[in-house]
């Protein structure tokens, strides 16, 4: 069954690594709207990623793969999806230039282009993650995240602490801020953005925050600055705190970006207006976490009034963490 899975997902990757090869391949201006829910997976996007992000994450990651491949594929490979080509030809145009190349008809060239696409497929599928978990892209991140812990408080319907501790390891030399963000739903009282004056953002350990901004409707993103730049292979831990004035939707979820070893979640609620019903949410993509209505594993607070539960080899673009049906 798993190898019958395995083959699944692959042929699922290659349908739309076909689509994508289609007219200008990568160069295309419509990359980021056709890209796929297999292709999302495997390069790390999010679903809040800006048009330029995901091209970005996808053409790294395909470059990566076919790297991947024996040389005798990766020139193949290239032309196939539009690396390096002319801005202006289509792939019939490309098969025809790989065609002439290596003197065989565009019959024979369609079918080697077929058989690449699989093994680019089956590479994105076979590459070890690294940490236990990630995609093709995370394995050359400046940094990913050895240990997350997050403790949530919410205090009846009106605010929502977070304290994270984050340990993160360097790739790469001098690196002097690791990138994070946080996604707020729209609050039901707010027609616009959420409001950042409402929104504190603290580091009370390790370092010190800045650049706070949107970068979506929902989502805010920041930079944690250790106290001096890490060399690959560093470590260093950030401890800061988090203060909403208005509660989120009604869950928590981590979706990492790179790689994430382990993450524990602790979610305490008011004991006053303690909530119908509590589940965990394990590795669902991020459009269907806020989902109440799908089955899912139940959770139950303890004398405290408290949840805790925890995740390992965290995948990217995937979400982790805790929903509830509030108090009626």
């Amino acid at each position: 069954m798993a190898q019958e899975a395995a083959e699944a997902k692959i042929n699922a990757l290659s349908a739309e690594l076909k689509l994508l090869r289609k007219g200008l391949g990568i160069q295309a201006k419509t990359l980021p709207a056709i890209v796929g829910e297999q292709l999302r997976e495997v390069c790390g996007v999010h679903e809040d990623d800006t048009p330029g992000t995901v091209r970005g994450k996808v053409v790294e990651t395909l470059r990566r793969l076919i790297e991947k491949l024996p040389e005798s594929h990766r020139g193949t490979a290239r032309i196939v999806l539009g690396f390096g080509t002319g801005p202006n030809e289509r792939y019939t145009q490309r098969l025809e230039l790989l065609g002439s190349g290596a003197d065989r008809n565009v019959r024979t060239m369609q079918r080697r282009a077929d058989d690449v696409i699989y093994l680019i497929a089956e590479a994105a599928y076979s590459t070890p993650w690294p940490y236990g978990g990630g995609s093709a892209i995370s394995e050359d991140g400046p940094w990913h995240t050895s240990a997350l812990a997050v403790r949530l408080t919410l205090t009846g319907v009106a605010a929502a602490e977070v304290f994270e501790t984050r340990r993160v390891v360097s790739h790469v030399a001098g690196l002097a801020d690791v990138e994070h963000a946080i996604s707020l739903a729209h609050p039901a009282s707010t027609a616009g953005q959420p409001d950042l004056s409402g929104l504190g953002i603290d580091v009370v350990a390790g370092g010190e925050v800045h650049s706070v901004r949107m970068v979506s409707s929902s989502r805010v993103a920041f930079s944690l600055r250790p106290p001096q730049p890490l060399d690959a292979g560093d470590e260093h831990e950030f401890f800061f705190r988090i203060r909403v004035d208005e509660l989120p939707s009604p869950f928590y979820c981590c979706t990492p970006e790179f790689a994430c070893e382990s993450f524990d979640l602790n979610v305490r609620f008011d004991r006053r207006q303690p909530p119908q019903r509590v589940w965990r949410i394990d590795g669902e993509f991020s459009k269907d976490a806020q989902d109440p209505l799908t089955a899912r594993k139940p959770l139950f607070l303890d004398n405290a009034g408290e949840v805790h539960t925890g995740f390992r080899d965290l995948r990217p673009a995937r979400s982790y963490g805790v929903g509830w049906q509030p108090a009626s």
